[in-house]
């Protein structure tokens, strides 16, 4: 398995997709249709195989834009290893999975070239880039938000995405909300900003909060090169007391991570910033934590309070 580097002055990819005679499977392309026949395709063994591997088997009943960030990616990823290549370079294969779906991923691929399929793939984390500028403007109204016992599931669905969570924030800081991919981060950034309604329960603010999505081909700027990057630089540029964030550092660079956790701290210091991120470095920059399971909320509290409770963080951080 090798990373291939997409820096300027380098061709790794041409090189080694010219070589290899490999598929190119970008990873950010729409699907839609369930998950069971994206995944299967006219292999039915095959997709049960994957599906097992990747541990998204219990997916197979939704549809392809019911499912979390995390969960999409891993669809794509099914979807691209159902068609039996010999060589594949996989786009930006570990963005929005948190990191136990990374490394077992990265046990899936190295297993896979074992098996005699070529793979390698591209990770933007790992590439070097020159330094970004991120301007804050300080906020001037005091943030409000009420989020009352609110519910959703997403049509047909039996379970709830989001089921009985309340949240209030009546005062600058940052908040990180975490939990594995598919515990309802998402859906409660998108009930909060009000891009769907609550089955149950209330939603409600000053003022209409600055979202972004974890998804950044939809959000604004289509048409610039680093896209995420020009979104970042435009919400730090907003005077708006409420940010909605949704995994806002995955692609960047070494370098823009470290320029953004600084705004992102400058940013809390006169907002209130809701972040959905499985970002350790950003965990730890948090003034408070709120911890997703299911849909439900199992935690609310400090970073300290949460340090002392988790025993995940306990085990697997690297501070």
């Amino acid at each position: 398995m090798r990373w291939l580097s997409l820096a300027d002055g380098h061709d790794e990819l041409g090189q080694w997709v010219e070589v290899e005679q490999a598929r190119v499977v970008h990873l950010d392309t729409p699907l839609a249709g369930k998950v069971a026949s994206l995944v299967s395709g006219s292999d039915a063994l095959r997709g049960a195989e994957l599906a097992a591997i990747l541990q998204i088997d219990h997916l197979f009943h939704k549809r392809f834009d019911e499912c979390s960030s995390g969960e999409r990616q891993l669809v794509r990823i099914a979807h691209a290893l159902a068609d039996s290549s010999e060589a594949l370079v996989l786009i930006e294969p570990f963005r929005h999975l948190d990191r136990f779906r990374v490394e077992h991923l990265m046990m899936l691929l190295s297993r896979l070239s074992g098996l005699g399929v070529r793979v390698a793939y591209t990770d933007r984390t790992r590439e070097h880039s020159s330094s970004v500028t991120f301007h804050v403007n300080p906020t001037v109204n005091e943030p409000w938000l009420v989020v009352t016992d609110v519910s959703y599931r997403h049509p047909l669905q039996a379970s709830y995405a989001v089921e009985h969570v309340s949240y209030e924030a009546k005062q600058a800081g940052l908040t990180i909300c975490i939990g594995t991919n598919g515990s309802g981060k998402s859906t409660l950034l998108e009930l909060i900003a009000k891009s769907v309604r609550p089955l149950y329960g209330k939603v409600k603010w000053a003022e209409r909060p600055v979202y972004l999505p974890a998804e950044q081909e939809y959000g604004p700027f289509p048409h610039v090169k680093n896209r995420r990057v020009a979104q970042l630089q435009a919400v730090f540029a907003s005077e708006a007391s409420l940010f909605l964030l949704d995994e806002p550092s995955v692609g960047l660079t070494e370098q823009e991570r470290v320029q953004f956790e600084r705004a992102l701290t400058e940013k809390a210091m006169t907002a209130h910033i809701l972040c959905a991120t499985h970002d350790e470095r950003l965990i730890q920059a948090a003034d408070r934590i709120v911890c997703l399971s299911n849909g439900t909320l199992v935690f609310d509290g400090d970073l300290v309070e949460y340090r002392k409770r988790s025993t995940l963080w306990s085990h697997t951080s690297s501070s």
